[in-house]
């Protein structure tokens, strides 16, 4: 075959390779998502004063709870396996999953012992974060439910969701967008549900990772489970 068509051909697989790369650039900015550019705010999530990466999907508000039943999951089909379409499923995240969001030297977390994996602050880093596992790329998310005990009347411990995502197919800066988030109230057994706003999923370009944040170091405030309800595609 003549040269200058392999050459050709290496040039169009480049112009393709190159529009597949502006596409998924193109597709992060045409989102819907507000840029969080307020300091207390950033540094309430866990995230430097000046960050610019980071965003809120539409209709979230810091604190903002949601109680609701809920609707029981679809169960699987039996004879095929496999999940249907739009059938609720659950992807839940132990404790034990997670570590400080810093790495610092010296005892950071306690989990307690007996018959719970509760998880208090001990140091003086503030967060901690878990990766959900499970979610169908093209599903939709509904609600982060999550556990605590809040004894301490003076602090609260407070929880976000957040979609980390690059480009599919290319090199590109991280952004964070919170998908969900709420704060804790007094009680011994406590749980909430907030909707994520039928958030697509997208495990292609993204991860959804949880975040906890304690603001006082004590026994008194115990982070339990956290559970993401989503709907198969």
């Amino acid at each position: 075959m003549p040269r200058h068509s392999r050459t050709a051909r290496l040039g169009c697989a480049l112009v393709l390779g190159l529009g597949l790369a502006m596409t998924s650039q193109a597709a992060f900015a045409a989102s819907e998502d507000l840029p969080v550019t307020d300091p207390d705010t950033l540094e309430a999530m866990g995230f430097e004063r000046d960050a610019e990466n980071v965003y809120m999907g539409p209709g979230v508000g810091l604190g903002g709870g949601f109680d609701s039943s809920l609707s029981p999951a679809v169960g699987l089909d039996v004879q095929t396996r496999l999940f249907p379409s739009g059938s609720v499923d659950y992807s839940p995240v132990s404790p034990k999953e997670f570590f400080g969001r810093v790495d610092s030297t010296g005892t950071q977390w306690q989990f307690s012992a007996g018959n719970s994996f509760e998880l208090s602050r001990l140091g003086s880093e503030r967060f901690a974060d878990a990766q959900v596992e499970d979610l169908p790329n093209g599903g939709t998310l509904q609600f982060l439910r999550w556990w605590w005990a809040d004894n301490d009347p003076g602090s609260q411990m407070a929880i976000f969701v957040f979609e980390v995502c690059q480009p599919a197919f290319a090199g590109g800066a991280v952004t964070f967008t919170t998908i969900a988030t709420d704060t804790s109230f007094d009680g011994a057994a406590e749980s909430a549900a907030i909707s994520t706003a039928s958030r697509p999923i997208d495990t292609q370009g993204c991860y959804y990772l949880v975040r906890v944040r304690f603001d006082a170091t004590t026994s008194l405030l115990r982070f339990q489970k956290a559970r993401l309800q989503f709907t198969h595609p």
